[in-house]
């Protein structure tokens, strides 16, 4: 070997050992973090904002098993999407709704005291209307559109979903409320009822859900005064 290229020779090895040495150091540098784009969804409820929660109920006389009078099958939520802080209006929404219902476990207790259990059930007897007033700002209608009968007294679970297109990426976003139908409202709390264009009336009704804390509670008392008890499993 030519001795001219020794040095040189030399030289790459001890920066060979070099580099060796601190690729465990590399190793453990945190790895650069960037932010991924963002689609917020926000929802108020309206009929109860102090419970944040859509109360709708059935008919006035539900208890007399008469032919429906008065009815509020409506709950309406405020929105707002926004996407990295700025409001959007969303390319497609949907709605999805979940009966929680109780039930008392026989068979499949997952430990020796359980007496009562939540059974979340999907339901198809709801429709959701999306309105936008401005990007991104608007409200939800939510009916119901089922049978008037006391099974389907629960409190439920409304997630509302959006997805918005940036170019040729598709951002997601999800918000979850509750839904309180009832069978007939609290005595005393229609304030008043107002005749819509088409004749139909509209009750107004003062703190819908009343002394009780939650939907399910007062879900649980009104579906036993029609008759309908927790079930067995």
């Amino acid at each position: 070997m030519n001795k001219r290229y020794l040095p040189a020779i030399a030289s790459l090895l001890i920066i060979a050992v070099a580099m060796t040495s601190f690729t465990p150091v590399l190793a453990d540098l945190p790895t650069r973090l960037y932010a991924q784009p963002t689609l917020r969804v926000t929802t108020i409820a309206e009929d109860d904002e102090a419970r944040h929660t859509g109360v709708m109920w059935m008919s006035e006389s539900i208890l007399t098993f008469s032919k429906p009078t008065l009815q509020d099958l409506l709950a309406q939520f405020k929105i707002l999407v926004s996407y990295n802080g700025f409001p959007v209006t969303p390319t497609s929404t949907y709605c999805q709704f979940v009966e929680k219902d109780k039930a008392n476990p026989m068979k499949d207790k997952q430990f020796t005291a359980e007496n009562l259990k939540s059974v979340p059930v999907e339901n198809p007897y709801f429709t959701c209307k999306f309105r936008w007033g401005k990007p991104g700002v608007g409200v939800i209608d939510v009916y119901y559109i089922g049978p008037i009968a006391a099974q389907y007294i629960a409190d439920y679970i409304l997630v509302v979903g959006v997805d918005y297109v940036v170019g040729r990426t598709t951002v997601w976003g999800t918000e979850i409320q509750d839904i309180c139908l009832l069978g007939f409202p609290l005595p005393g709390t229609i304030l008043g009822v107002i005749v819509k264009g088409n004749g139909d009336p509209h009750p107004i009704v003062a703190d819908p859900l009343g002394a009780w804390t939650s939907c399910e509670d007062l879900a649980l008392v009104e579906k036993d005064a029609l008759g309908v008890g927790i079930p067995w499993t």
